[in-house]
């Protein structure tokens, strides 16, 4: 090793080497300051301006005479049916995202957001269920999936038309359970979807569906995958779709706040128009009144930036107001300032210091 390196390597280790850092001298801090709201605030703006583009059409069903649910209904008397009716009041291009929305439901819960089988949900082992407590079982049966969070799956459905238009075959797809209601639910749960306008796939991540959630092969007779478990149980009588469907995907996505909504269908190649008539037929199971709980459903287009969320603009504009606000402040002290700005040199160190 030459000498300068292993000097360099000596200074290095001694933590001697030179330093250098930079002078904030006032004029430069107003500068730093200006350039900060001169990026921000146009930033800011431009986002707050998308956001107010975004169409988005927002309606509580869950206290809809028809639609109330109590917890002592069971699937004998579900689904409660009920229609939501509303003209729209601006275009709407697509694609459209359809989403329903749950209010103080708390998906953050430790427990609840561990309650689940890693091992289970990418098909390595149906069996493996000790990260699952407290919902392992049902009726001796090992669950499939298992934990809270699969227990508690999004059951309610829904059946939208334009202007007396069914967006998804009601007979063929949609809205058919027959007269044994349970038995026929069971066999059309997954079905509730057509393509290109009342679309399911794309609403959750391709990583996950490829990588994360895999349907596996479970033994009938000694696995279960009733969704309706624990003190809930036979209140739906529902089986969960398959892992890999992108509804129980979508679900399985914990929120991390208590109002939150999650994406259910998407319009892919119809624009709805000012004054078109939207009926929304709701086949409701999914119980919140117990937990003083509420849910809506949303019509939504997007923009560049994404769907309607002005919270990131105004971060924007506020520190851009911020900067300006210490910009203009440092200035007046520099100006007008009873004691005044003086440089010195550190000769030993070659450094220009300021005080004031």
């Amino acid at each position: 090793m030459s000498t300068l390196a292993q000097k360099q390597m000596n200074g290095f280790k001694q933590q001697d080497l030179k330093t250098w850092q930079p002078v904030l001298t006032p004029v430069a801090v107003i500068a730093l300051l200006l350039a900060v709201a001169i990026i921000f605030m146009p930033i800011g703006i431009v986002l707050r301006d998308a956001s107010s583009n975004v169409v988005q059409k927002s309606i509580r069903y869950d206290n809809i005479a028809d639609c109330e649910l109590s917890y002592s209904d069971t699937y004998e008397n579900l689904p409660k049916v009920c229609d939501v009716s509303f003209t729209l009041e601006k275009d709407m291009n697509a694609p459209i995202y359809f989403y329903y929305e749950l209010h103080n439901y708390y998906q953050n819960y430790r427990r609840y957001v561990k309650s689940l089988s890693s091992d289970q949900l990418r098909g390595v082992d149906v069996s493996s269920t000790s990260d699952c407590s407290p919902v392992t079982t049902f009726n001796g049966s090992t669950l499939v999936a298992c934990g809270l969070i699969a227990a508690t799956f999004f059951e309610d459905r829904f059946a939208m038309s334009v202007n007396s238009t069914d967006l998804c075959n009601r007979t063929a797809r949609c809205y058919n359970y027959g007269t044994n209601s349970t038995d026929e639910w069971h066999d059309h749960w997954q079905d509730w979807y057509e393509e290109p306008n009342w679309a399911k796939k794309g609403i959750a991540w391709h990583s996950d569906k490829e990588y994360k959630y895999i349907n596996a092969t479970y033994d009938v007779d000694n696995e279960s995958g009733l969704t309706q478990v624990g003190d809930r149980q036979n209140k739906s009588g529902l089986r969960l779709p398959d892992i890999n469907d992108e509804d129980f995907i979508v679900w399985m996505h914990t929120a991390a706040l208590p109002n939150f909504k999650k994406l259910h269908r998407i319009i892919r190649n119809m624009d709805l128009k000012k004054g078109d008539r939207i009926n929304i037929t709701i086949l409701n199971w999914f119980e919140v009144a117990s937990f003083g709980g509420e849910k809506y459903i949303v019509l939504s287009t997007t923009e560049w930036c994404g769907g309607r969320n002005y919270v990131l603009a105004w971060i924007y504009i506020i520190v851009a107001c911020i900067a300006i606000g210490l910009a203009v402040c440092f200035a007046f002290l520099l100006l007008f300032g009873t004691r005044s700005v003086k440089s010195y040199i550190d000769f030993k160190n070659g450094n220009v210091r300021w005080s004031m």
